[in-house]
This record gives C-alpha cells, structure tokens and sequence, in this order.
C-alpha cells in the first residue's frame, strides 16, 4: 500500500464517526423530573466497593464562594477539542464553573465566568443569616436535554440598583447565547427580596424559575415564572399570593416536579390564604402554560402559618408509575394526594397524612427494591434515618428500618441513592458533622448506606478525614451519583466566602489499561487531527506531543478517541496517546506524526 493510500484511509478513518459508551448524565436537580433523587443506572459503585479501602476522594477543586446548589454532570461534551464529561459548579458570588468531571490533574477549569457583584445579606435588614454571606446564585441550574445549553439565575447589584437575570449558556464556553441574558420581571416582583430558592426546570420548551424569600423579609410572594428556552422571552407568571403576601416556593432548594403531560408540581410555605387566589400551605397543580389546575390545602393551614412551620421544606414528589405527588413540611408530617382529585381545603381529601417524623422535613428519595419492594427514605432534622415502604397505594406508618444514630441540628441530611436498576442500592446522605446548619457553616459528612439495610454503614468520608473529608457541609446540596463517581458540593474551609467540589470514587485497586493502539495523526488546513483504537479499560485518555524536542501534554480527560488542535508550526509534529482509569495510567502509545506546511504561529488548544 502506497503512502498516498494510507494517508487517505488516515483520513477517513478520523472522519468516522465515534459511538459513546452509554454514561449517565444528571441535568437537573434530583436526577429526574418526578424528583425521585435516584439514579437506577449506576453499575460501578456497589454496596460490595464502597468502603474506606476501596473508595475515597480523589480530587478536589476550589471555587470562588459557597456552593448551594447541586452539581450538574454533562457526560461526552465537545470541549477545547476533545470529549469530556463534564461537572458543573455555581457559586453565591455569581460564578458558574465548568471542570473535567473524572481528570484529576485539570485542576483549572474549562471555563469560569461570572455575571458581577452579587448582592450580599448586608443589602437590606433580613434579619437571620440562613444564608450568611453573598446570595448571588442559589438555586440549582438546568442543562436541556441536547446538552447544548445550562440556564441559571444571577442577583447582581450595580449602581446601588439590584436585578435578577435569566443566562443561558454554551455548555463548552460559558458564553451568553442569543437572547442571553433576559432581566427578570413581574408585577410585585422585588429582586433583592426574591430569592431563586428551587431549582430550575426545564419542560415543554420553557424554563421554569421558582422564588421564595430570604429570612421571610417582606414584601415577597411565591413566583413560578416560565421563560421560552431559545428566545428566553418570559410566556407566563404564577403568583402564589396576589393581593397578599408571601407563600413562598422554597422547597429546600428541590425543583417543582413535572409529570409526563408537563403539568407542574410544587408546595407553598407561610403567607396569605383565600382559598381562591392566594395558596399559602398548599400543594398547587398548574399547567404547562402555569395555570392553577387543582390544589390541596391542610385542615391546619391558619396555624402552620402561625407558628412558621411551612408546609414545603421538602418539596413534591412524584411516584413513578402511580398518581400520587407526596410532600412534607416542618411538623414532619408526610402528605400523599391523588394528581388527579387534590380535594381542595380539609385532610379528608388526602390520600393519607401521617408523622413521617419528629420535626422538619427536608429531603426525601424514591427507590423499588427488590428485596423491600417500594422504599420512601428521609432523615428530618433533630431525628434518625427512616425508611417507609409504599405498597402501591399507601405508605406503611410505620417505619421498617429506623437508624440509631439521631441528627440534633438544622436542617437533617440532603439524600441521594444510587442503585443498578432495583438491586445494588446505596443511600447516600450529606449532613453536618457536628452542631447546627440554620445560621452558621459546620463541618459535614457524607454517608454511604446499604439502602437495603440503612443501619449497615458502608462508608463516610470522616473514617480517613486526611483523605476524604470535604470540609464545611453544603446545606441542602445533595450529592451527585453516576458513572461510578460523587460530586458533593462545599461551603469550604471559613463561614463565608469559600466553597469546594469534592468527587469521590474507586481508588487504585488493579493493572492500569493497556497502551492505546493504532494511533494516527493527520494535517487538515490549520487542524490536526488524533486518533486511535478505543481501550476496553480506559476511562479516559491524554494526549501528548512533541515538536522541536519539546513534549507537552495537550489534552487530558478525553472521554472518546479523538482529539483536534489547531496547527503547529511548520514541521512534524509527534503524538502519542495515554489511556487512563481508576487504577493509574498506560504507557506511551506509540508515535504518531503529522507534517504541517504553512500554519501560523503554534496555539495548542491545551486542556486545563
């Protein structure tokens, strides 16, 4: 075979379009739109290897400010010229993050932007420190499902004036997109006051942004406002309290769930109630163009209300495969209502209320076993873990594990449960160490749990501290599971003004892969394009090349066998390629060259 044939195969071979190994991706809060908090597709982590000789941190990234919102995993993103999974990151001083979600050695980001000065705790007398330092991004983003753009909200203050504004960005730059950034805008609406708690949904084309308050500071209302996804022009305003005041959708920062008709599910906390037009202590059904469908609202309401003891620190969530939304609040008692008959005002058109425990509610996950069946898990403030199994129609009342260990502060574990469909299942549970979360950082924990046996700890990430420990406990960020990894967030070392992504995972524990093979390299215009032959064991790959007798590594993280850079100087360029995984790295592919003619001065798209 002549050089000019085996050239053009070179070429046709890079053009050849590359299949993804299936990798989970988490694009909203909570892994799904019923907000179960489950991930059924994770078949790395097991029971059997989550353990301090197995598992335990494996890099650390610092960040600008607290992280109070939940990390966000894009896998196979076209980035600085490769495939990278990606893990991004939003902070309360306006940044959003975008890292190398498995590269141990990228510590700088992708990209970092930041939308300015955000407002501060110190901007208006809200009297408590719930949030105890900058408040500029709170709620959690949300990626569509083409992985092409993450939406989030930014409080920035400028010119003594303060604006909250709708950003869409290109997942591989940070860049604002078309229409981006859209200012925030409704009757009643106060941008200081309103703090975008929940986290964002995206449904039907429209992006949808909760708001409750901060410190109960008046005046603020309840708002669900929807914003068209690619003009982000605002379709639709719902007002939870107009006319009065308050009823917030706070949730403990958890999105409204969606069901698959795209009618949008949530619960009100403390405010104005008529039964009419103001819905504080509710559970509210609306429709994808944010009209009120049904609602039900607690015997008790007047006195909830009095006494503070909001009906939606934990949020609505959906039952797969029935038609029951259930929810929980401050009192501790769990509510279970039919989607399709709320019943309005009176607990007798509940499907079943009952103390689920001794005091606040603030996280909730779902997950059918097959050895317990259906499993309602939660761990309320000042309590112990439980669990409840749901036979269909009702929840048992009582509990079936209860854990001994008792948390005694504000505001109990943030859960997640990673499972391989209905076996295999870990409860994971992030909570502060030690004292109280309400009006100060602490030092956090996270727990992993047998979920089919929640009083079998398997690990935490206090066992080996030296190692494993992430510092001050994110309150209300649960922890991110998939592809054998966990992304928790941080408020970092100090009370205010630090913040940290821990990703934890399969420590050493083998042979690294074999080196890759049939490695090709081609010129093409000011691009040059590698190749090669996907590794069975390789998690990753890296890049390396050498021109002039100087080697660089240019790529790292790369997820699928390919990498493009832009065109060195004239001359043969040399690469070779390094698969990676949990147990360590290959040695050197063998070499490949290209021979460039006429580029312009080198700009290696190197990988931070």
């Amino acid at each position: 075979m002549d050089r000019i044939t085996r050239a053009a195969i070179c070429l046709i071979c890079l053009a050849l379009p590359i299949v993804a190994s299936a990798q989970v991706d988490v694009l909203t809060n909570r892994n799904d739109l019923e907000r179960t908090g489950a991930n059924l597709k994770e078949t790395v982590l097991t029971p059997a290897n989550v353990n301090t000789g197995q598992f335990g941190m494996l890099f650390k990234r610092i960040v600008d400010d607290q992280v109070y919102s939940q990390p966000l995993l894009v896998t196979n993103v076209k980035i600085a010229g490769g495939w990278h999974d990606v893990v991004y990151v939003a902070t309360v001083n306006n940044s959003v993050y975008a890292f190398d979600a498995n590269d141990a050695t990228a510590t700088v980001p992708f990209w970092h932007v930041n939308f300015g000065t955000p407002a501060n705790l110190h901007d208006a007398n809200f009297g408590c420190t719930d949030i105890n330092g900058n408040m500029g991004i709170i709620g959690t983003p949300v990626v569509n499902a083409k992985k092409t753009t993450l939406y989030v909200v930014a409080l920035s203050k400028a010119g003594g004036g303060f604006s909250q504004r709708l950003h869409a960005l290109d997942l591989a730059t940070g860049a604002d997109l078309p229409n981006s950034p859209a200012i925030i805008r409704a009757p009643g609406f106060d941008p200081l006051l309103q703090n975008q708690r929940p986290a964002l949904v995206l449904s039907g084309g429209n992006v949808f942004i909760g708001y409750a308050s901060h410190c109960d500071k008046d005046p603020y209302h309840g708002f669900l406002l929807g914003y068209d996804e690619a003009s982000l022009k605002q379709v639709g305003v719902f007002n939870t309290s107009p006319g009065g005041k308050e009823a917030s959708i706070w949730q403990s920062g958890q999105a409204p769930s969606v069901d698959d008709k795209g009618n949008i599910y949530l619960i009100t906390g403390n405010g104005s109630w008529n039964g009419t037009t103001q819905f504080s202590e509710s559970f509210i059904k609306l429709d994808p163009h944010l009209h009120l469908l049904d609602w039900f609202t607690p015997t008790n309401h007047f006195q909830l209300d009095k006494d503070d003891n909001d009906l939606n620190s934990s949020g609505a969530i959906l039952i797969p495969g029935t038609h029951l939304v259930i929810g929980g609040g401050k009192e501790g008692v769990l509510y279970s209502i039919d989607t399709e008959h709320f019943g309005h005002l009176g607990d007798e058109h509940a499907v079943q209320h009952f103390p689920a425990t001794s005091s606040h509610l603030h996280s909730m996950v779902y997950w059918k076993s097959a050895r317990n069946g259906a499993v309602l898990y939660l761990w309320g403030q000042r309590d112990r873990a439980r669990a409840y199994r749901f036979n269909g129609a009702k929840f048992d009342e009582t509990p079936f594990m209860i854990r001994l260990d008792k948390n005694d502060g504000h505001p109990g574990a943030m859960l997640s449960l990673s499972a391989n469909g209905n076996k295999g299942g870990i409860l994971w549970a992030a909570i502060h160490a030690t004292g109280d979360s309400w009006n100060e950082s602490r030092p956090g924990i996270l727990h992993a749990y047998d979920a089919d046996d929640i009083n079998h700890e398997l690990w935490n990430s206090l066992q080996n501290p030296g190692r494993d420990d992430c510092n001050n406990y994110s309150k209300m960020a649960p922890p991110t599971i998939a592809n054998g990894k966990v992304y928790l967030a941080s408020f970092g070392t100090e009370n205010v003004g630090t913040g940290q992504l821990c990703v934890y995972g399969l420590l050493p524990n083998g042979p690294p892969p074999d080196a890759p093979t049939d490695v090709r390299a081609a010129s093409k215009g000011r691009f040059v394009e590698v190749a090669w032959t996907p590794v069975p064991a390789a998690t990753t790959y890296s890049v390396e090349s050498t021109q002039g007798g100087a080697t660089h590594r240019v790529a790292s993280g790369l997820t699928r066998p390919e990498f493009t850079e832009s065109a060195a100087e004239t001359g043969t360029v040399q690469y070779v390629v390094i698969a990676v995984n949990a147990n360590g790295q290959s040695i050197r592919s063998a070499i490949a060259s290209a021979t460039v003619q006429g580029a312009a001065t080198r700009h290696t798209m190197k990988m931070n």
